[in-house]
């Protein structure tokens, strides 16, 4: 059997002028000091002509791990894009890391 040639690619952040937003809706990312959890809204978008100018809140979703919560979201939210997924997943790693050392989380942009 021939050896294949396997190529290495670097990574490479997408620009935030080239990030497509989804469609289908958004998400909201807080920590809930109080009740020491994370709350995950998520909205579908409201469009005025091809823009989207606000949303309705359609879930909303609450733990304390981003991997429960991630599982969670992709079972109750589907046909989000990928790279909307993939953003989530690090928002909400970021968002556990702040709530287990007690720092104040900012949602980030895609």
């Amino acid at each position: 059997m021939a050896d294949k040639v396997v190529p290495l690619i670097k990574a490479k952040k997408i620009p935030q002028k080239d990030v497509i937003l989804d469609p289908n809706g958004f998400f909201v990312i807080e920590i809930d000091k109080k009740k020491n959890e994370i709350r995950v809204e998520y909205y579908s978008n409201v469009y005025k002509g091809k823009k989207i100018v606000s949303g309705i809140l359609e879930k909303v979703f609450t733990g304390i791990k981003a991997d429960s919560i991630c599982d969670t979201v992709v079972k109750n939210v589907p046909n989000l894009l990928p790279t909307h997924y993939m953003y989530l997943g690090r928002e909400l790693q970021k968002a556990e890391y702040c709530l287990e050392k007690n720092i104040k989380y900012i949602q980030g942009g895609c």
